[in-house]
């Protein structure tokens, strides 16, 4: 039966003990005073460590190995498998991955998606892959793909909500993508104040470019309907 008083933990050898102390006198040395008074919990968080260390190690071999069969999965799926064979095996080999394999799937899922014209599928893809990655160039992209898609579809209110939340996180250089996608959302949605907005700030930002002439019909067009109604 184990003694209570007893510290657990890993015990140093008693003469191991003995041939340290006859040594060094402790007195003489407050370092190893220490050492020897505190000589279980030393040896029990030094174990401790090593296991960490070992635990550490096995869990990246662990991970590594993963990722390498799931990329061999992936390739496995796109070789043999089309239509909608592919979009449900990787459907049903989403849940596996995570990080930027999960990105690279369901962009596999939204083209072929769309290859076989299924705009809902399409759309819920790229939803997924900007809610991911919402101010990155992939995160950002797969938004305009879903609005445009989400427009194709006629719901041109959903896609202009994709606008509008594009407009506050993308770069400069998307701009003018996000105002027309905007301006044209929003026309459809008979939303004509805010059509007219975006086209008024499409002309602000073309100046005097080629699209001027287009740009500035347009906003003397939905100006007349807005006076109109």
């Amino acid at each position: 039966m184990a003694d209570p008083l007893r510290p657990a933990g890993p015990q140093i050898p008693g003469s191991l003990m003995g041939e340290i102390q006859s040594e060094v006198a402790v007195e003489a040395t407050p370092l190893l005073r220490f050492v020897l008074e505190n000589s279980r919990v030393i040896v029990s968080v030094v174990v401790v460590l090593v296991l960490a260390i070992v635990g550490v190690g096995g869990w990246q071999w662990y991970q590594s190995r993963v990722e390498r069969e799931a990329h061999l999965e992936l390739g496995r799926i796109l070789v043999s498998t089309q239509g909608e064979a592919r979009i449900a095996a990787l459907e049903s080999f989403l849940p596996k991955t995570s990080g930027a394999l999960k990105t690279g799937v369901e962009l596999e899922i939204a083209t072929s998606s769309l290859a076989l014209e299924n705009l809902p599928r399409a759309a819920q893809a790229y939803a997924s892959i900007a809610a991911a990655d919402p101010k990155g160039p992939m995160g950002l992209m797969a938004a305009l793909n879903q609005a445009d898609i989400l427009q194709r579809m006629g719901k041109d209110a959903e896609a202009l909500a994709v606008f509008d939340a594009l407009e506050k996180s993308a770069p400069e250089m998307l701009r003018p993508a996000v105002l027309e996608g905007q301006a044209t959302a929003a026309e459809q949605a008979g939303k004509l104040d805010r059509a007219l907005a975006a086209y008024e700030a499409i002309a602000a930002a073309v100046g005097e470019s080629g699209e001027a002439g287009y740009v500035q019909a347009k906003i003397a067009e939905l100006k007349a309907r807005i006076a109109k109604s």
